[in-house]
Parts: structure tokens; sequence; C-alpha cells
């Protein structure tokens, strides 16, 4: 009988191993927009959530025109007919996701020479950290920083830049879902900037901050979107026999498993068997701590949607310094706008999307309580596209991304926080002065 169960196991072994290594096409997979019109009918999206055959690319919210999701050629009909009996809008953005994701351009660095590294196009993490390396080699001022581990070992490398005066630190994350590939080249690009840019006000930033710069924070899941499967979006630790990983992005120690998480470990934001159990967001959140004196901004890169998102996921609450913080976020999304006409929408995380907590933004305002906090939800927000952004659009994010960073920088000198409302006793002065003056001007 023990002989049985261990064969039973051994094959059931060799399976799991066999599907996982496979690489995952999604051939016939369509991508749908949805157009809830009411909250009956969001609600009733967000009840399919919980069914792991759909992949919600975004979540359904009040605040959101069109909801995405990936459906099979074998669960799609299923998907039509349950959205249209109850009247919600439906179109098919993409027959068939395999096609746009086959259109991706993934580039290869070469070694020693960095004008290969281009911005219409995707790099894998072998390539990312051997142009890291090569900036560092390049550059006096960069050096190579580790701000953790993934579950699989892999170090997580940053790049510091700093000219020897700076006292105030800026903190860019990126890649920590790894299926936004946009994510990663865009704090790429701001990388390459502030080290080669001639543009004086670039230039400026650079000296003026001392930068701590990741490009991937979940280097296990972003090796994996090229390898295995491109919609991967999690971290790569085995929760059980059948399922994998861990949303990075809801195992921060702040409100954990409030709102905006699955405790299904088959889902995309499963947010693991309790806050930090993941070493990525433990070792990462340890190395933040232990930098965060004079850390001035905090800047976490997704996508997508063209949001500008704001601690706290929580409550709608304008908590901290929430009208600092939009005042001068609006500010910068004018900026953005400027080049190409991208309009962003800024707002902190419950208004702007949906309650969802767990994440780094809300931990590093909580715990830290770093002045400017923000995540970038980064183009496109378009319901044909979403997260398979074209090559073509690479670089014009990154060139508007940039303007925003240099605004925001520029406003933050410029913008405090609103005083109080002025009480009792500062009214009545106010009275008193304003009859004094109507006094002398009529004698």
């Amino acid at each position: 009988m023990f002989g049985c169960k261990f064969y039973i196991l051994v094959i059931t072994f060799i399976f799991i191993c066999c599907c996982d290594g496979e690489k995952v096409r999604f051939d016939n997979y369509t991508l749908y927009g949805v157009f809830p019109k009411d909250e009956k009918q969001i609600n009733l999206l967000r009840s399919l959530q919980d069914d792991t055959r759909f992949d919600f690319w975004n979540d359904p919210s009040p605040y959101k025109e069109y909801v995405n999701i990936l459906a099979s050629q074998e669960n799609k009909q299923y998907l039509e007919k349950v959205l249209l009996e109850h009247g919600i809008e439906v179109n098919v953005a993409v027959d068939n996701i395999q096609e746009l994701i086959d259109k991706e351009r993934v580039n290869k660095y070469t070694r020693r020479n960095l004008r290969s590294m281009t911005w219409n196009a995707y790099y894998t993490l072998d390539d990312i950290y051997s142009w890291m390396e090569d900036l560092i080699s390049s550059y006096p001022e960069a050096t190579e920083i580790i701000g953790g581990i993934s579950y699989e070992g892999r170090p997580i490398k940053g790049i510091r830049i700093y000219h020897g005066r700076a006292n105030k630190k800026i903190f860019l994350e990126g890649g920590i879902h790894s299926r936004e590939w946009i994510s990663p080249a865009t704090v790429a690009y701001i990388a390459n900037e502030l080290l080669t840019s001639p543009i004086d006000e670039i230039r400026d930033a650079a000296r003026e901050y001392d930068w701590y710069i990741f490009p991937v924070t979940n280097p296990d899941g972003y090796i994996w979107t090229f390898t295995n499967n491109r919609m991967w979006r999690k971290n790569r630790r085995p929760i059980n026999a059948q399922q994998t990983g861990v949303d990075l992005n809801r195992n921060w120690n702040n409100n954990w498993l409030v709102a905006g998480a699955s405790i299904d470990p088959s889902s995309d934001t499963y947010p693991g068997p309790g806050p930090f159990s993941e070493p990525e967001t433990r070792t990462l959140s340890t190395y933040i701590r232990s930098i965060s004196d004079g850390m001035e901004f905090y800047l976490s890169f997704h996508s997508y949607g063209q949001l500008l998102l704001l601690p706290f996921g929580n409550t709608t609450e304008p908590l901290a310094n929430y009208f600092e913080a939009i005042n001068i976020g609006r500010r910068a999304m004018g900026a953005l706008s400027v080049r190409y006409g991208t309009q962003y929408v800024t707002g902190n995380v419950a208004e702007a999307i949906y309650h969802a907590t767990g994440g780094s933004i809300d931990w590093v305002k909580g715990h830290l309580d770093v002045r400017l906090v923000y995540c970038y939800e980064l183009r496109p927000d378009d319901w044909r596209v979403g997260f398979i952004l074209p090559p073509d659009e690479i670089l014009p994010n990154n060139l508007e991304v940039m303007d925003s960073i240099l605004e925001l920088i520029y406003m933050s000198k410029r913008i405090t926080a609103p005083s109080a409302a002025p009480g009792p006793g500062a009214s009545f002065l106010f009275i008193f002065i304003v009859g004094v003056m109507l006094h002398l001007f009529k004698y």
C-alpha cells in the first residue's frame, strides 16, 4: 500500500514539474473590455474575480470605466453568457492575446556596450543586471546596492547614484508585479537619464538627491514571465502541491489582508500566510528602513491605468499630508501631460481605484513617514491593450514620466502642507483688524 501511494506521489510530482516547466501559450485566449454601469454590475464582476478560470487584469471599481478580463477558448462562452444575462456591456478587445504577446520586442543587451540598451524593447533580468554592472563601472557616482533576496536566492540589485553632497533621498521601486514589463523599463530609463543626460534640470536632480533605484524587486517572477508564463504576477514560492506564488504587493505589514486580497492561494492577489512572509518583502523592507533617514520620496511603479496613487488603500479619508501630496502630485501630472497629452488621475488608492491593502506605499508611509509617497500606474489607459504595451510606446512613456519626476521635485520645494483652518480666535482677530481699518478710512 505504501509503495502504491509513493508511486502515485512520484507520478503526480513529475506531472506537476513537467507542466510547470512548459511555456504557457495564450493561443485563442480572448481579452475583453467590460463596462459595468452601476454598483450591482460591479459587485457581480467582483464575485466573478473569485473564479480562477478568468484573469482580471484590473479590478472592478466605480472610479474606472472598464475592466479587462482574459478568458481561455474553453471558458469565454460561459463568461459572455454571464455578462450578457446581467446586462453588462462587453466587447472583444483582442481575439487572440498570443498575437499581441508575439509582437512584444525583447532585445539582447551586449556587455560593455551601454548603447545596446535601447528604449523601444524589453529586457530579461540577466540583461538588466549586466547593463547595471556596466553603468556602475562607467560612472563613479554609481554603486551597486543589494536591497534584498528572492525566494529562489536571487539578489534584488539596485543602483545608488550619489555625488557626495545630497542629504535627501529618493527611492524607486519597480517590477514588484512581474508581468508589468513597462515598470522595470521605466525605472531603468530614469537611472540612465540621471547618469547620462545633458539636460541641466536632470543633472541637477541627480546631484541634489541620493538616489536608490531598483528596477526589478520580484526577480524570480520577472524571469518566469520570460521563460514560462508571460502573465505571471506573483513571486515563485510554492504554497502547496498545486499553487505557487504570493502577491508581493499585498504582503507588506500594513493593514495586511484587510481589503483587496484573496485567501485562495491560486488567486493573483493571494497575500501570503502572513505579513512579510516572503523573503522579497521582508528583506527589502528591512533595507528601506535602514536608509529611511532623510528619505524625501518613495516612488513605486506599476501598470496599467495612468494613475498617480497616494497612500492609503484602506480608506478614502485624507490621512497624513494628503492635501500637500495630492497638490504636488496633480501639478506633476500636469507636467507629464505636456509632452504627449497623456492624462493621469491622481488620488489615494482607495478613492482612485479600490480598497486594497498590504502594499509597499502604505507601509512606507505608515511606518517610516516618508514625506512624499506615490505609486505610478503607467501607460496605457486603454481597454484594448492592457499589460501588453506596444514597444513604440516605451520611450514616450519614459519621457513623460521623467518630466513628471522633475516636476515632483520642483513642486516639493514650493508647496507645503496647508495649515489648519483658523479657529475662533483667529476669526475674531481678523474681524477686529478689518473693523479698525474701516474706521481709519472713514476718518
